[in-house]
């Protein structure tokens, strides 16, 4: 059984002829007719009834029908996967991305990614520095990270992409919302240490990092919770905008500018990734949609 012998009964099929599929896949009509008279053998059954000068799918051949178009498919995808393995090319890629960096920005670089049948993709969150430490072990292809005081990376390729924003919110019914008038429209860092703060991280808090606006906190690892949580009056919390737009153009939380702030939170964000990723094809089409489509700010 060859597969070409499938794909011609599968034409066949589908353009409603022998000799159609002939002139589709470039061969004598005779042979086509071979190939099919083959493979009715190899089945033990008649894939086609045939009358005269015309033909029409038997019975056993509408049932097949299915599951041989199933098999060129795979057959079609396994000579191409074997032609990317052939040529030293990346079947599976790794993407890291930093914990605080708002996945919805990568949303639409990512299904242009995975247009690409033959490439899997496996993507994880954790801190910046094990991702660097992944990179440098080869356990990751790409990483997503927070910007750092590092001007320049000697064993990988990089690129800084832009920005995210972290914004001060509130549920809308919470007691911060009427203390800011309209003479008065910013909050002061005494005004939030009478408030809980919650705090959205996926680390312990440590000596450089425990102390917030606010004597009184909870940590969570899941923004969800924190967001569930604001939306029932319960504290104030410092979110990246971009992941909780939703909730804040519906009213269910309230943005508050405070005055130890006068300029926007702007996190920078940058592209790294293993050296040599940009010379294999997938490697190249990840890296590229990436540059091209996220929506950070610029």
């Amino acid at each position: 059984m060859n597969v070409q012998y499938l794909k011609a009964f599968v034409l066949a099929a589908q353009l409603g002829s022998i000799s159609a599929a002939a002139r589709e896949m470039g061969k004598r009509q005779s042979q086509v007719s071979q190939w099919i008279a083959d493979l009715e053998i190899d089945f033990g059954v008649e894939l086609f009834v045939r009358t005269g000068n015309s033909s029409r799918l038997s019975e056993a051949g509408e049932i097949l029908l299915p599951r041989v178009i199933h098999t060129v498919s795979q057959a079609e995808k396994l000579a191409v996967c074997a032609s990317a393995l052939a040529r030293d090319e990346p079947m599976i890629l790794r993407l890291g991305v930093d914990n605080y960096i708002p996945q919805s920005c990568l949303n639409r670089a990512l299904s242009e990614v995975l247009q690409q049948e033959t490439l899997n993709l496996e993507l994880y969150s954790d801190d910046r520095e094990v991702l660097l430490e992944q990179l440098t072990n080869d356990e990751l292809d790409v990483a997503l990270l927070s910007e750092s005081s590092v001007l320049h990376y000697s064993d990988f390729q990089y690129c800084r992409l832009g920005s995210y924003c972290d914004v001060l919110v509130v549920g809308s019914a919470h007691p911060l919302v009427a203390e800011t008038t309209a003479t008065k429209t910013t909050i002061s860092a005494d005004q939030l240490a009478q408030y809980r703060e919650l705090i959205w991280t996926r680390e312990s808090l440590s000596a450089e990092t425990e102390a917030g606006y606010s004597p009184s906190y909870a940590t969570f690892s899941e923004i969800g919770t924190v967001v569930n949580l604001l939306t029932n009056a319960v504290g104030f919390a410092f979110l990246p905008i971009d992941m909780i737009s939703t909730e804040l153009e519906s009213g269910k939380l309230k943005r508050l500018q405070p005055d130890f702030e006068q300029a926007e939170m702007i996190r920078r964000v940058e592209l790294v990734w293993r050296q040599g990723l940009e010379l294999t094809e997938q490697g190249k089409r990840l890296i590229d949609s990436i540059k091209a489509s996220h929506t950070f700010t610029r």
